[in-house]
């Protein structure tokens, strides 16, 4: 009776055991699930003693070298052939590191693989792809394939290495074979077993898978797809439809190392050995990414095109054409057809220069414009182009050089815009311009000569101006001094009424001589100060009333401090023919306040105010003394003073205003002024 083969059924030797026929221990049994095409083995075998001698025949009799590892990377078992290619004996190799048995340079690299694989165990077949080279006892260097098989044994963990030497023709075909594969990178090549097991990892798998050999070899190829692809068994569905068709290819956007998504195409063929058996697949991969992309790319180019074509042909009030790089015409919109009367047919294939007037092509313009475009990118022109019946029009436009990615030259745009009207327009306004310009020479002329009277005139007048100025200066030095000898006069005048006035008795005559002295002084103060003035255009009235004031103040029998002026009055020059009559009308109203208002010692205040108002100067003289009598009439009265004031005011433009208001007050509106 036979019984199918378990892989992992094996029991491996207790350390340090020969290899004779002793008693083994249990193993635990792991349950694979193998391909119809495992081998088996009599029923009789699977009893300890039929198993011992199965594992020493399979183990000392197998054609290759076979070394056990434990799962630490330590040697605890190896054939007889191990021993005799490598020129080792058992006590030379048991414990050692693995990596006793390859090159120097190459054991750090390989420890380090070693620790990963333990993490992850898995088998893997010979033809793997891994490049081995190992190193006898006499440190002569040598190729292998190696197959690996992890299993455990109870509770202990092993890897049973079958390593193959290789000759110098298969190894040399070997090389030629995997360098092949190796060079290219825009494919993933890498071989299946009949159950999906990666055997190969090129650089290309590298590349596009993002994963080393020692992550890929020995894993189904279940791990190259998403987890949800692999999840619902699309990896088994392909390997199924490649053995039923032989060949399945397929292509679209695949997500690869990790989250990157990449356009491949996917050639998937089963391989039969020569008796018609699926042995593997080969699996290619290529990357179409750049491919897909430039075809999309051309595709929106060609919708942007198709786009452009039909804005193009819908514009019309813009000529727009496009040359090839030697400056005939390809394209040729409804604007330029519209605007140069040139039909597609007869345009397409005309040189640039037939659209330019017979002068600019014989000053080779146009040939000029295009080498301009071609260097700088672009050549903006504003210049009178040829209509196909002969009539000249005024266009502004641009010619745009059209450049690949490479910089070469591919073509020419050229978009223009009718500016005849504006043109004619800029022309007739330049004309009138130039003519304006004319005129205003001319005019110019005309006002320099004007100009130039005009200045000849000034100085004629300065010179008479001086010569007035100068009679001025001569009469105002001569009025200077008439005002000096009537003040001189005056004061002769005021000191004879004064000597008089000391011989008379006290009464009216000699209060008559005092008020006509005070008046005398008054017009004698005014002539004082536009003496003193360096100009006599004008008195100024406040220093005027100020001085007034002190002077009559002193001639009276006032105590020092008993009256106080309160003095408000505006910037207003006093002139001569005016300056008399007011400083009289002044000394009669302020001599009235001090002479009647404040009797017996009274202290009080005086208040003058002159405004200027619309048309006229208001005089306001006030003080708080005693006030007018009872039943006072100025009409009527009878007082000299009283009527030489209201006099004065009348010939200022005014009338005397009279009231009681706390005391006397007296206003007046002078026009004249």
């Amino acid at each position: 009776m036979r019984a199918l083969l378990r892989p992992a059924f094996l029991p491996i030797l207790k350390r340090g055991s020969s290899l004779g026929v002793e008693t083994m221990p249990q193993v635990e049994e792991q349950q694979t699930e193998v391909s119809p095409g495992s081998g088996w083995f009599p029923e009789e075998l699977h009893s300890p003693s039929g198993a011992t001698g199965l594992l020493q025949t399979l183990f000392e009799g197998h054609p290759d070298m076979v070394v056990i590892t434990d799962d630490h990377g330590r040697i605890v078992g190896g054939n007889a052939r191990l021993l005799e290619e490598f020129g080792y004996s058992r006590q030379d190799l048991e414990g050692q590191p693995v990596s006793i048995l390859l090159p120097e340079e190459a054991r750090a690299r390989h420890e380090q693989d070693v620790l990963a694989y333990h993490q992850a165990p898995s088998a893997r077949a010979m033809g793997s792809g891994v490049d081995l080279k190992a190193r006898n006892a006499h440190g002569e260097h040598f190729s292998v394939d190696v197959m690996l098989w992890p299993f455990t044994a109870g509770e202990h963990k092993f890897v049973v290495a079958v390593c193959r030497k290789l000759n110098a023709m298969l190894l040399r075909s070997h090389m030629h074979l995997r360098a092949m594969v190796e060079s290219v990178r825009d494919y993933a090549v890498h071989l299946l077993d009949s159950n999906g097991r990666i055997l190969t990892w090129n650089a290309g798998s590298r590349r596009l898978h993002g994963l080393t050999a020692t992550q890929a070899l020995g894993k189904p190829f279940s791990i190259l797809f998403p987890p949800e692809e692999a999840e619902r068994g699309e990896p088994v569905r392909l390997l199924k439809e490649a053995t039923r068709l032989g060949r399945l290819r397929t292509e679209g956007w695949r997500s690869v190392a990790g989250e990157r998504k990449m356009w491949v195409e996917t050639d998937l063929t089963a391989i039969y050995d020569g008796a018609g058996h699926l042995s593997g697949f080969t699996r290619v991969v290529h990357d179409l990414t750049e491919y897909r992309l430039s075809v999309e790319k051309l595709r929106k180019l060609n919708v942007e095109l198709e786009q452009y074509r039909v804005i193009l042909e819908n514009i019309d009030e813009h000529a727009i054409y496009t040359l090839d790089a030697q400056g005939r015409v390809t394209g040729w919109g409804a604007g330029a057809q519209k605007m140069l009367g040139y039909s597609a047919e007869e345009a397409l294939g005309q040189a640039y220069a037939i659209f330019s007037t017979p002068e600019d092509r014989r000053n080779g313009k146009p040939e000029r414009e295009l080498a301009e475009a071609a260097a700088s990118g672009r050549c903006c022109t504003d210049s009178w182009r040829l209509r196909r019946d002969g009539t000249l029009l005024w266009t502004s436009g641009v010619l745009s050089a059209v450049k690949d990615e490479c910089g070469a030259l591919m073509g020419f745009v050229r978009v223009a815009r009718d500016r005849t009207e504006e043109k004619m327009f800029a022309d007739a306004r330049e004309q009138v311009a130039a003519e304006l310009e004319d005129n205003a020479a001319e005019r110019a002329r005309q006002l320099e000569a004007t100009v130039e009277e005009l200045r000849r005139k000034s100085e004629e007048a300065e010179a008479q101006a001086e010569v007035v100025s100068r009679s001025l200066r001569e009469k105002e030095v001569l009025l200077r001094e008439i005002h000096h000898r009537v003040k001189n006069n005056l004061q002769v005048v005021q000191s004879l009424l004064k000597m008089r006035a000391r011989l008379l008795p006290e009464g009216e005559m000699r209060e008559a001589f005092d008020t006509t002295v005070e008046r005398v002084h008054a017009m004698a103060v005014l002539h004082e100060r536009l003496y003193q003035m360096p100009h006599i255009e004008g008195l100024p009235l406040a220093n005027y009333l100020r001085d007034l004031f002190r002077d009559l103040f002193a001639s009276t029998s006032l105590e020092p401090g008993q009256v106080h002026l309160r003095l408000h009055a505006d910037d207003i020059p006093l002139e001569l023919d005016f300056g008399i009559p007011f400083g009289l009308l002044m000394n009669e109203l302020l001599c009235n306040s001090l002479k009647h208002a404040f009797p017996n010692g009274r202290k009080g205040n005086i208040s003058v105010s002159v405004r200027r108002i619309e048309g006229a100067v208001r005089l306001i003289v006030k003080d708080d003394g005693r006030g007018l009598p009872e039943n006072f009439n100025p009409a009527t009265s009878a007082s000299m003073g009283l009527k030489l004031a209201a006099s004065l005011a009348r010939q200022l433009g005014g009338a005397l205003e009279f009231s009681n208001d706390d005391g006397c007050r007296v206003q007046a509106d002078l026009r004249r002024m």
